[in-house]
C-alpha cells in the first residue's frame, strides 16, 4: 500500500512537467517568436502538408534575403519560396531532399544566399535546433559531417544535450519563451504571419523602414574565413547542387541586392574572394546558371540595411523572373 502511494505521488508530481512538454510540442505557434511561422511553412511545404502536396515548377532556396526579395506570384508557372531567415546550404539541402520525397522535381531551383552565409553559420542553435528543422533521422549524418569538418557552430560542446532538449521539448529549452509569451500571447501574430506566407507562397518581408541607406554587416568583412563552419557549408552547398543535378533540376545561382552605401564600402579583396568562390561552385554540375556580381539598388528599396522592402522585392523579382 505504501509503495502504491509513492508511485501515485510520483505520477502527480510529474503531471505538470508532462503537461508543459505536451503544450510545448503541440502549440509552438503560441509561444515561438515571429521567425517560427516561416520555418513551419517551409517544412510543411516540403512534407506535402501545405497546398495539398502540390508540386511546383520553381522552388526558391536561401536565407532571409531570398525570402524577402523574391515574390513567387510574379513568375510564369507555379513557384514557391522555401527560403528562411538565417538558413545556409545545410538547411536548404535537407529541405529540398525532403521536398523531393513528396513531390515531382521542380524544373528550376533558384538559390540565393547573402555572401557571408557561404562561410558563416550564425543561427544553427537558435533557429535550426530550436525549431527542430532537420529531420531527426538525418541528425547522425549531419553531426558526423560537422565533426569531420570541425564545424564548431554545429559540432559544439553540449550539442547532444541541446539537441535532445529540443527534440523532447524539455522546459529548460522552451520555458523562457513560454514565459515571455505568457503561454499563448504570440498565437494571433504567428497565425497571421503564417497565413500571409501561405497567401504569398513563402514571400515574407524583413525590416520595417520605408527606406534604408545604412551599411550592412557585409562591409565589416575583409575576407571569407575558411574554417570548419565554412567547410561544412561548402560540403552541403556541393551536395545541394549535386542533388539538383541528379534530379534534372536547372539551377540558377543568383546574387542578392545591396544598397549603394554597402556596395561602395565593401572590401575589394572580400568581394574578389566571393566571386572566385561562386565560380568554383559553378563547376560542380553542368546545368547551372550563375552570377558573380551583387545587384546594387538605391536605399529607397530597402527596409533595413540588408533586406528589400516591398517595392524593392517587386523590382528584384521582375528582373530575375523575366
Amino acid at each position: 500500500m505504501k509503495r502504491t502511494g509513492i508511485i501515485l505521488k510520483f505520477i502527480l508530481a510529474a503531471l505538470p512537467a508532462a503537461a508543459l512538454i505536451a503544450f510545448t510540442l503541440l502549440c509552438p505557434m503560441s509561444y515561438m517568436d515571429k521567425e517560427y511561422p516561416a520555418w513551419k511553412f517551409s517544412k510543411g511545404v516540403c512534407r506535402g502538408s501545405v497546398y495539398e502536396g502540390r508540386s511546383f515548377d520553381t522552388v526558391i532556396l536561401g536565407d532571409s534575403g531570398a525570402m524577402g526579395s523574391i515574390m513567387p506570384e510574379a513568375f510564369e508557372g507555379s513557384c514557391v519560396n522555401l527560403a528562411v531567415g538565417g538558413a545556409t546550404s545545410i538547411e536548404m539541402y535537407y529541405y529540398l531532399e525532403e521536398y523531393l520525397k513528396h513531390h515531382e522535381a521542380p524544373k528550376t531551383a533558384i538559390i540565393m544566399f547573402a555572401p557571408f552565409h557561404y562561410w558563416h553559420i550564425d543561427n544553427y542553435e537558435t533557429r535550426t535546433v530550436y525549431f527542430r528543422a532537420i529531420p531527426a533521422a538525418k541528425l547522425p549524418e549531419l553531426y558526423k559531417n560537422a565533426k569531420s569538418c570541425e564545424a564548431s557552430s554545429v559540432y559544439r560542446k553540449g550539442f547532444a544535450a541541446d539537441e535532445l532538449s529540443a527534440r523532447c521539448a524539455l522546459p529548460n529549452k522552451y520555458l523562457p519563451a513560454i514565459n515571455a509569451a505568457r503561454f499563448t500571447r504570440r498565437y494571433n501574430e504567428n497565425t497571421r504571419i503564417y497565413g500571409d506566407l501561405i497567401s504569398s507562397f513563402g514571400y515574407g518581408q524583413f525590416g520595417d523602414l520605408t527606406e534604408c541607406h545604412d551599411r550592412s554587416y557585409e562591409t565589416s568583412y575583409e575576407d571569407m574565413v575558411i574554417d570548419g563552419d565554412a567547410k561544412l557549408i561548402t560540403l552541403y552547398m556541393q551536395r545541394l547542387l549535386k542533388l539538383c543535378g541528379q534530379n534534372g533540376i536547372h539551377v540558377r545561382l543568383i546574387q542578392p541586392a545591396v544598397n549603394t552605401e554597402t556596395f561602395e564600402a565593401m572590401n575589394e579583396h572580400y568581394i574578389g574572394s566571393y566571386r572566385n568562390y561562386i565560380k568554383q561552385l559553378s563547376q560542380i554540375i553542368p546545368d547551372i546558371e550563375y552570377e558573380t556580381e551583387l545587384r546594387v539598388l538605391d536605399g529607397k528599396y530597402f527596409s533595413d540595411a540588408s533586406h528589400l522592402n516591398a517595392d524593392g522585392a517587386a523590382l528584384f523579382t521582375k528582373e530575375i523572373a523575366r
